[in-house]
Formats: C-alpha cells, sequence, structure tokens
C-alpha cells in the first residue's frame, strides 16, 4: 500500500509539469550571456561548465567572436549549473578568463583589450 502512495504522488509531480514544458531537474533561470568582443581582433571563445571535472578539452562551447562584436550564448546545459569557466584567445597570444562565471546573474562577460605594462 505505501508503494502504491509513493507512486501516485510521483505520477502527480510528473503530472504537474507536463503543462509547464519544466521536466524534473530543470529551473527556469535564464543563462544566455553575450560574450562582448571590444578588442581590434578576432577572437576564439571558449567555455566549460566550471562545476564538471575535467580540462578545457571537453569544452562546452566553442566559436569566433568577431572584433567589436558580440557572440550570444546559452549556457543552458540542462545540468542546472549557473558558472562555467570562459576564455577567449587571440592569435597574437594574448588570453582572456573568466573563473567561475555566474551565467544565471550576469548578462554579459566584456573581453577587454590588453593593456600594456
Amino acid at each position: 500500500m505505501h508503494k502504491r502512495i509513493v507512486l501516485l504522488a510521483a505520477m502527480a509531480v510528473l503530472a504537474g509539469c507536463v503543462g509547464t514544458g519544466i521536466t524534473p531537474g530543470q529551473d527556469s533561470r535564464n543563462r544566455v550571456v553575450d560574450i562582448v568582443n571590444t578588442t581590434a581582433e578576432p577572437a576564439r571563445f571558449y567555455a566549460k561548465n566550471a562545476e564538471r571535472r575535467g580540462v578545457f578539452g571537453a569544452r562546452f562551447s566553442e566559436a569566433d567572436v568577431a572584433a567589436n562584436y558580440y557572440l550570444t550564448v546559452n549556457f543552458d546545459d540542462g545540468s542546472g549549473s549557473c558558472r562555467f569557466d570562459l576564455v577567449a584567445e587571440f592569435e597574437s597570444g594574448y588570453a582572456a578568463a573568466a573563473q567561475s562565471f555566474d551565467t544565471c546573474s550576469e548578462v554579459s562577460w566584456v573581453i577587454q583589450p590588453e593593456v600594456a605594462q
């Protein structure tokens, strides 16, 4: 009898999710971020989920960002994670990075030109 009650309760929860379009484990947080390249040269952009183990070899996203332009990326990978490691690499050897960037609370990551030291 107890198993039947648990099963019915689980079915009720799943039925409630069907009408909303939300599956169990998903949330409604926005993970769309503009990657803004304010430099004079194009960049190769990489990102990986910061909450998952591994190296940048298992990249979440890889794309080009034109000079003085932006790229819009949806970081919703189904994991529920908001934190991603971001890297922009340039042919000149310059690289910009943001560790554990919060895609749920930030709407853009602005890549600044390299400053001579």
